[in-house]
């Protein structure tokens, strides 16, 4: 976003009163959109591209508060997808809007070309973002990752962005099956490099990530921004307000069916499986996610080649 616009969106929000905040990204976000319509109607696509790229995060931000599945999700969420999809048409290098098919689901999602890539077949990275994050916000923490010459696979997996908001289908805890899925996808593009391919996990995903590592030995490299041994006692059990968050992944549960099913998505079954070189970063002062799951995780896995830094 435009670090001046958000200064004075947020200046104007009402301390304490979710409604104001709620009214005053949209109202921010409206704006942006109309000025990245206007400019690309004028031909001037890098000032549009631009735009459509911050309204798309503007559209996001209006649903911080939101609780449960609200109408109003499914709603700015669209409206964020259509901003971010106009943004990526005018995007260079290409970004391809995909899908993905796992048994009966679909899942919404980016193939991002890479930047100057070398001859030959390009590596490539699947990144996994956390909780209800969705493809199109975790690309501003990926996008690096282009101009080192690797290919960039976003995909909406369950519990996440259009899965969750559009379509209901709730997270799981043997991701290894979605994210086969997505490698199965990546590996059948000709211009990846099948004996190439990284996943990178953040937040959340620092579960979602290893566990797609430890079943799948076609990813060649493992990256955590952050660690998780079980979501139930590193995530759920450990900070209070991220709760709600959780029980709705789950498909909007009650307490009781929360801790139930939680206590599934854990990496005591599978974390010796995991072989590739592993980086796991996390804080020690972490408050959304258990440093101790980290040091957990990274103790077991049996990988010759990792690293935990703790900052």
């Amino acid at each position: 976003g435009d670090v001046f616009d958000i200064a004075r969106c947020t200046r104007k929000i009402e301390l304490g009163n979710k409604d104001s905040w709620e009214k005053e990204w949209i109202a921010l976000a409206e704006v942006t959109e109309a000025r990245a319509k206007q400019a690309l109607a004028e031909g001037r696509n890098q000032t549009a591209m631009q735009n459509f790229f911050h309204a798309n995060n503007y559209w996001r931000m209006a649903d911080v508060f939101l609780q449960g599945f609200d109408p109003r999700r499914a709603k700015y969420f669209s409206k964020s997808q259509e901003n971010f999809r106009a943004a990526a048409k005018l995007h260079s290098p290409k970004m391809e809007v995909i899908q993905v098919k796992c048994g009966d689901e679909v899942y919404d999602g980016y193939f991002c070309h890479p930047r100057n890539p070398k001859p030959g077949k390009w590596p490539a990275v699947f990144m996994i973002g956390g909780a209800d994050a969705f493809a199109e916000e975790i690309y501003f923490s990926g996008r690096q990752i282009l101009d080192r010459g690797w290919g960039l696979l976003l995909v909406d997996t369950p519990g996440r962005g259009s899965s969750l908001y559009l379509k209901k289908i709730p997270t799981r805890p043997d991701y290894e099956v979605p994210s086969k899925a997505c490698i199965d996808w990546l590996v059948a593009r000709p211009e990846v490099d099948a004996d190439r391919i990284a996943v990178l996990g953040i937040s959340l995903a620092g579960y979602y990530a290893p566990r797609a590592a430890a079943f799948d030995k076609r990813i060649k490299a493992l990256v955590g921004w952050s660690g998780c041994w079980s979501i139930l006692h590193d995530v759920y059990e450990f900070c209070g307000h991220l709760q709600p968050t959780l029980r709705r992944l789950l498909g909007d549960v009650d307490e009781a069916t929360a801790k139930k099913q939680l206590a599934a998505f854990t990496m005591a079954d599978c974390a010796k499986n995991i072989t590739c070189p592993t980086l796991i970063s996390h804080g020690t002062e972490d408050r959304l996610m258990s440093v101790a799951g980290a040091k957990k995780l990274f103790e077991a896995a049996a990988a010759r080649s990792k690293t935990l830094p703790l900052y």
